[in-house]
């Protein structure tokens, strides 16, 4: 039976704007789980000095605790809406993620669980619009009015991606990372401890400053160091992948979506070697399926089946 036009109209809109309707419809704002977690942060003072005043923070670098203060929110925020309607789709894919890939870090899997939840919350897109959770979530914090710097480090979460950059030695205690594609150079804290060395390809999501009062990076995701191929070998990957490898936005697109939804997360999955303290060793390209070690042509199981 065909669906009323109203209720195909509501099937094609946007996830946030769905949720936000019913939340108005149904006239339950003072549901306790639509409190903002935390203070109301107006100034990147106040929550600077929030961050710093917990306890299990104690330790991390302040770029690195601001970030992940802004994850745990959102993770917060997501548990509260995860259980309506209008977040099944999300639902879904990440439960039927977590079945393929069982993240949790080498030995299990070799997909951590840093980069599965930045993956989960920021990359992986569902519904009319090819939203995120993070773009979902950064609508009720903007109609909800939650703390405005903490919205802004969440948006910078939700626009980062992860990408290939070339290790170009160490600066003090800092790693300088210099991207394959786009050639910008930047120096990161490394918080899972490996500054690795010189010359090596990593795979990692790197995220900017999270206050104008500081410099540094912080390479939020661990490291995954590609022993193979070298970087030529890659520039050619992103040639045959992209319509124009000079255009800036499709590589920043491929690389945070890919062609397909669970892209990335195969080719991590599939090109696992090895790990060590700190950091986890691949090998192989996306689109050819020989060069990974734990494809379904290097293996006597076949993944087809378990697409997403």
């Amino acid at each position: 039976m065909r669906k009323p036009r109203s209720q195909e109209s509501a099937s094609r809109a946007p996830i946030a704007t769905s949720l936000l309707a019913r939340m108005n419809r149904k006239r339950i704002l003072a549901d306790p789980r639509l409190s903002a977690p935390g203070t109301v942060h107006e100034t990147s003072e106040a929550l600077q000095a929030t961050v710093a005043g917990i306890r299990e923070f104690n330790g991390l670098h302040p770029t690195h605790a601001a970030y992940v203060y802004s994850h745990n929110s959102v993770s917060a925020l997501a548990e509260k809406f995860t259980s309506w309607a209008e977040m099944k789709a999300f639902v879904e894919i990440v439960a039927r993620a977590e079945d393929v890939y069982m993240p949790s870090g080498p030995p299990m899997s070799p997909i951590t669980t840093s980069y599965f939840t930045c993956w989960s919350f920021f990359d992986a897109c569902a519904g009319p619009a090819n939203e995120t959770i993070g773009s979902v979530l950064l609508e009720l914090c903007g109609h909800f009015c939650i703390g405005n710097e903490l919205s802004r480090l969440i948006r910078i979460m939700q626009e980062s991606r992860m990408g290939f950059y070339i290790n170009r030695g160490r600066q003090g205690d800092l790693v300088i990372l210099e991207e394959l594609v786009t050639g910008a150079v930047c120096t990161a804290i490394v918080p899972a401890g490996d500054p690795g060395h010189l010359g090596e390809l990593w795979y990692v999501r790197v995220l900017p400053p999270p206050f104008s009062s500081g410099s540094t990076h912080v390479v939020f995701t661990t490291p995954y160091i590609v022993l193979k191929p070298e970087p030529p070998e890659w520039l050619a990957y992103f040639s045959r992948a992209l319509p124009s490898r000079s255009a800036v936005n499709d590589y920043e697109r491929h690389m945070k979506f890919g062609p397909t939804r669970n892209h990335w997360t195969d080719f991590v999955f599939e090109g696992y070697v090895n790990y060590s303290a700190g950091a986890i060793y691949l090998a192989g390209v996306p689109d050819l399926p020989a060069t990974r070690p734990q494809s379904a042509v290097n293996q006597s199981f076949n993944r087809n089946a378990l697409k997403l």
